[in-house]
């Protein structure tokens, strides 16, 4: 996965804040289309992006000063042709213009928009985005009313809008994805399935990004509790899946596909939990069973014999070499 990341303080310090502005603009326009930007000039001007590719698909962060922003038909003319899918972060609103329809962006709101489309925006501060691309060509293919309208406000009722917008912030921070190509084909499509959902597909198309993208979004959030929280003693499906949102049923479905059911995972995690625990000099006085509780065993006897299963030694003798 190629991947860009920037920050205005990487900029030559010694320029004055136009001038670390003007060569931010000329660097970024052609990763973020060709557009007529200006600063608040009553504001430090500070900026951090985020870009990682995924094939024909990329997903972004913005996080910028500037106050306005006008694409016209001269600036989209020989653009790319992408619909772009984001989700405003801002805690001052934004005035969107596109085509014949205005909006007023708030925290947390999600839009599609067609990038080819002319448009004008002005925030009073700080713009932050989190953001997705995909082809317009292929997601029509998909999704034959995508463009219908230049403009189209995300639903945050629809589940598939939820997990795109979570499916975004991971795959920025996401470091697996960098040395595996195939991985990184595989985000891609889970997020192309994501978008085509988050817009309305109907039909063939919509089970099959169900059966594909939302699948393995829940799975991802379900896999994510269960790392967080395995050493809660208490931690049961029941408290997994509502977390996520999903019936037991489906949560125990989700898991028993990827190949690991819950008890399966949870043991894992405890185990290699109380491995790292032994293997730590500065746990050399810590009982045996303290550990064992700390990695969400209450039965002690229980945790001796699974962790000789697991690694063909007890604890202790783990422990000592």
């Amino acid at each position: 996965m190629q991947k860009i990341d920037f920050s205005s303080d990487s900029l030559p310090a010694y320029l004055s804040d136009k001038d670390r502005f003007r060569l931010w603009r000329d660097m970024w326009m052609e990763q973020l289309g060709d557009a007529e930007i200006r600063h608040a000039e009553d504001k430090r001007f500070a900026t951090a992006t985020k870009m990682r590719f995924l094939g024909e698909l990329r997903v972004g962060l913005f996080e910028t000063t500037t106050e306005y922003y006008v694409r016209t038909r001269r600036h989209v003319a020989n653009d790319r042709d992408d619909i772009f899918v984001g989700f405003y972060r801002s805690p001052k609103p934004q005035i969107w213009s596109v085509a014949d329809c205005d909006l007023s962006l708030q925290r947390g709101n999600g839009i599609a928009y067609n990038v080819a489309q002319p448009c004008q925006s002005f925030t009073d501060g700080v713009t932050a985005w989190v953001l997705a691309s995909i082809p317009r060509a292929a997601l029509l293919r998909m999704v034959p009313h995508a463009d219908d309208r230049p403009v189209t406000r995300l639903d945050p009722a629809n589940p598939a809008v939820r997990h795109l917008e979570r499916t975004i912030d991971f795959l920025l921070q996401s470091e697996e994805l960098d040395a595996e190509p195939a991985l990184s084909r595989r985000a891609g499509a889970a997020l192309a399935d994501l978008i085509v959902l988050a817009l309305g597909a109907k039909g063939d198309a919509a089970e099959i990004a169900t059966g594909r993208g939302l699948r393995a979004a829940r799975l991802r959030e379900a896999v994510a509790v269960i790392e967080a929280r395995f050493a809660d003693p208490a931690l049961s499906t029941e408290m997994v899946a509502r977390a996520v949102g999903l019936s037991r049923r489906y949560l125990n479905t989700l898991l028993l596909e990827s190949g690991s059911t819950f008890a399966e995972r949870v043991l894992e995690l405890r185990l290699q939990k109380a491995c790292a625990m032994l293997s730590d000099i500065r746990n050399d006085a810590t009982k045996v069973s303290d550990i064992a509780l700390a990695a969400g065993f209450n039965d002690v006897s229980y945790f001796n014999r699974r962790f000789r299963i697991r690694f063909g030694a007890s604890p202790t003798q783990y422990r000592g070499g």
